[in-house]
């Protein structure tokens, strides 16, 4: 699996770059939790690039699309490579409600295998929540496995 993904993120991370006019950065915070997301957007293309802020800052990155999924409305699917934090092991899928508005819904998936998946963790997300936050007991939305 990581064999494939990888080439495919790298691939999509192309695409992303196109017209910086384009693209606008946003960042979200998980509600309740220590972590989010800022998110670099191009409509253009419809695709997006992330990478993890609040206790998770530099501890991961990923692409994705937007598209419309049945039951769900329009989302940001996110491939996200956790190797800088140690999660080598597991991929992650993120799906992040777009456009981006304070209550919206984020949900995780992963695998270990390709074979497998695992619903990890839902919620809701707040629009701005950048800066570093201690995890004052807290989680990471990728620590809930």
């Amino acid at each position: 699996m990581k064999s494939v993904l990888l080439p495919a993120v790298a691939a999509l991370s192309m695409l992303c770059v196109g017209d910086a006019a384009a693209a606008k950065t946003v960042s979200i915070a998980f509600d309740g939790l220590c972590d989010g997301m800022d998110i670099t957007v191009n409509k253009d293309n419809r695709t997006a690039l992330e990478t993890g802020n609040g206790c998770d800052e530099g501890a991961n990155f990923g692409a994705g699309t937007i598209g419309k999924i049945k039951g769900r409305g329009n989302a940001i699917t996110f491939g996200v490579n956790l190797s800088p934090k140690g999660g080598a092991a597991y991929q992650y899928i993120y799906v992040v409600d777009y456009p981006f508005v304070t209550g919206g819904s984020w949900s995780n998936f992963f695998t270990t295998d390709g074979k497998t998946v695992s619903k990890l963790s839902t919620g809701t997300y707040t629009v701005g929540g950048a800066a570093p936050r201690k995890a004052d007991g807290l989680k990471s939305s990728t620590d809930l496995h």
